[in-house]
Order: structure tokens, then C-alpha cells, then sequence
């Protein structure tokens, strides 16, 4: 069985001791009705007004009811939680929360990289060391690849700890490799070419 919330609208505002939403239920495809939480602290809400949603909606909960339970860790003890709709809306509430959290996370890395060296560990923190002039400046001058290899071997390789790699995408893996730099001190990613062209200069961020 297919369960989604689409159309979701959540507060962070108004999200107090739950996530505050409202969103529209669908099951295996079909409108069924629509779920909510007012932040409160109170149960996730979910209602039908048409007898096909009520029959769609009934048989999700007997569907989650089928599903094993859940195991959480608070205060030192572990405790289980057994499946019901209602907690299987708040799980697709809190995975489409973290995934917009992440897309917003990367978007702001993937700016902060036009201007500086970014290291840290992905998908979860990030530093940023910046330079008197944007990273997109250094990349854009005759004598790059020295100056690259350069900066990399005095401010990055130092801090490559704790599980830190440099994440950024948009410096030729050749000027990582000449550096001293392994696949697993820097972030995957396609080829960059070298460009002899100066490109777009960003405004200068917040270093570290």
C-alpha cells in the first residue's frame, strides 16, 4: 500500500512541542482525505468526508498495523512503538522535513563554494575558509594549478580531521591529487575543466 501527504503547508512558527501541518492524505494514488497537527503537543488529526476516503483510510490503518514496530533511545532507555497510521504520517512529515532541510543545506554549500573552500562532513556540517579574493578568482588566474595545490597543502590538508574532507566540487581533481590529496579527503564529483576564462565573482563569505 501507497501512503503520501502532498500539498504540505507546516509551520515552524506555530510548531511548539509537535511539527505543526496540515497536508493532503492520499492512498494508493487517491485523494483519501487530509491529516494535521496544531503544534501543540497534541495526536496527529486525520479525517475523510467521503465514504470511499473512510474505506481507503480504514484500510491503511489495518495496513500499518501489519508493520513492525519502531525502536527509539530516550534519556538512555529504548523503548518500541508500535506502527499505526498516525505514526506513519508523522514518519512521511519528518522525512519530507529532512529532505528540505538537506536541499537547503546543500543549496548554501554549493554558494559558499564559489567564494571559498569548504570543508567538513557531508550532508551533515560545514566550515568555510575564504580568501582576500573569491575561490572563482584563484580557479580564473594564469598560475592556478600552483596556487591551488599550494593553498590546498597549507590550509586544508591541517584540518582534514575528525572525518572532515574538503567538499569542494568545482576544483579539477588533478590539483587535489597534486596536492597529496586521496579519494577519501575530498567529495566526489565530475570533472571541473579548466577554464582560462575569469568567471563570475562572488561576494566574499564568512570564514573560519
Amino acid at each position: 500500500m501507497k501512503i503520501e501527504l502532498k500539498q504540505i503547508e507546516f509551520s515552524e512558527r506555530m510548531s511548539q512541542e509537535t511539527n505543526c501541518f496540515t497536508a493532503n492524505l492520499y492512498i494508493d494514488g487517491k485523494l483519501a482525505g487530509d491529516a494535521s497537527n496544531q503544534g501543540h503537543g497534541g495526536p496527529t488529526d486525520y479525517r475523510s468526508y467521503t465514504d470511499e476516503g473512510r474505506e481507503l483510510i480504514r484500510k491503511a490503518e489495518e495496513y500499518c498495523k501489519t508493520l513492525p514496530p519502531e525502536t527509539h533511545t530516550m534519556g538512555g532507555e529504548t523503548f518500541t512503538l508500535d506502527m499505526d497510521l498516525e505514526n506513519y504520517i508523522d514518519n512521511l512529515l519528518n522525512q519530507y522535513l529532512r529532505e528540505k532541510e538537506l536541499l537547503r543545506f546543500r543549496k548554501s554549500m554549493e554558494r559558499a563554494m564559489k567564494k571559498s573552500l569548504v570543508i567538513g562532513i557531508p550532508d551533515e556540517s560545514y566550515a568555510t575558509i575564504t580568501f582576500k579574493v573569491p575561490l572563482e578568482t584563484i580557479m580564473s588566474s594564469p598560475n592556478k594549478p600552483e596556487v591551488m595545490v599550494n593553498i590546498i597543502k597549507k590550509h586544508v590538508i591541517p584540518k582534514l580531521v575528525d572525518g572532515n574532507i574538503l567538499l569542494n566540487t568545482n576544483i579539477p581533481e588533478s590539483f587535489l591529487e597534486q596536492a597529496g590529496l586521496s579519494k577519501e579527503h575530498y567529495q566526489p564529483h565530475k570533472k571541473v575543466e579548466v577554464k582560462t576564462t575569469k568567471e563570475q565573482v562572488a561576494k566574499k563569505g564568512k570564514g573560519i
